[in-house]
């Protein structure tokens, strides 16, 4: 792992490999969108969908990013200057997500398509964009986790050199594959179902996976206090997700057994994984133990949050 490299320079522009990892993932994540929706609602609608969110992603991912390190920015990263060099980084991946699905909600009502099927169209692509994204973090100094003592398993993938030759959990690969997972079953459900359903399925799966993989990481994430940011944004979009699948199954069915006890697990499964994000640091348990149980807890959440009843 080293600082972030520099290809090059165009006129006054720099060109890093961090970039390039993005411009490449926006890229390919558009060719697939398109590809996906050729025949409906069409290659020229699915572009222009795609134009809308790719450019709300990088605002929304800017501005988040910005909002919640402002303080940073000002003083140790030269100030507003800071804010013109996008290529040197500074972006939130839950902003970029919330920002691109704004960008697709707003062509979709000037189109006039459901907004929900262009989210879901959407999905798979995003996905991908993920997974370049974090793969780029390679070329910078972030993306570490825990230090890795062991001797045994300091090679790939299990551990890289950061740029202090420290050996550390590749956090950033462990993403990068995460996230092309949830491209896989995000094209497997967009095969059939409800509108909607491949997005919920998305951004659930995605939360979940940066909940867990955000506690490993020990670079200069976000973070308020002992609250890591990251982990506090899976966490609310984990609930909006669960509330509009709960609002949609109680119209429909009232609250009966399933709706309760999905409501229950979801609950509890927040308060656990607070409890272990808290005990990770301070307490004498194993923490392999610990984010073992963590996975476990978080995979009872996403089957309480996807899982939905028939009436």
């Amino acid at each position: 792992m080293r600082e972030i490299v520099i290809l090059g320079h165009i006129g006054p522009f720099t060109v890093t490999a961090y970039a390039l990892c993005l411009m490449l993932g926006a890229a390919l994540a558009v060719a697939l969108t398109v590809l996906l929706g050729r025949k409906k609602p069409g290659a020229d609608r699915s572009l222009n969908m795609c134009i809308s969110a790719v450019l709300g992603a990088f605002l929304g991912g800017r501005l988040m990013y910005s909002l919640t390190m402002i303080e940073f920015i000002l003083v140790d990263l030269g100030g507003p200057e800071f804010l013109l060099k996008p290529w040197e980084g500074g972006y939130n991946m839950f902003g970029a997500i919330l920002g691109g699905l704004l960008g697709v909600v707003i062509y979709g009502r000037a189109a006039k398509i459901c907004p929900l099927e262009l989210m879901d169209l959407a999905a798979p692509g995003a996905a991908l964009a993920i997974a370049f994204g974090r793969l780029g973090e390679c070329f910078t100094s972030q993306g570490l986790g825990h230090y890795v003592e062991n001797e045994a398993l300091q090679m790939f993938p299990f551990a890289v050199p950061s740029v202090y030759e420290d050996w550390q959990l590749p956090v950033f690969f462990y993403e990068a594959v995460a996230a092309l997972v949830v491209l896989i079953v995000c094209l497997k459900v967009l095969r059939g179902g409800r509108a909607g359903r491949t997005a919920e399925v998305f951004l659930a799966l995605i939360s979940l996976c940066q909940i867990m993989l955000e506690s490993m990481r020990a670079d200069e994430f976000i973070r308020f206090g002992f609250v890591k940011f990251n982990m506090l944004a899976g966490a609310l979009v984990l609930g909006g997700v669960m509330g509009v699948s709960l609002f949609r199954c109680v119209k429909k069915q009232g609250w009966r057994g399933w709706n309760v006890i999905r409501t229950v697990l979801f609950a509890v499964g927040i308060v656990v994984v607070i409890l272990i994000e808290f005990a990770l640091d301070k307490s004498p348990i194993d923490n392999r133990l610990l984010y073992a149980v963590m996975a476990a807890v978080l995979a009872v959440m996403g089957v309480s949050i996807l899982k939905e009843k028939k009436a």
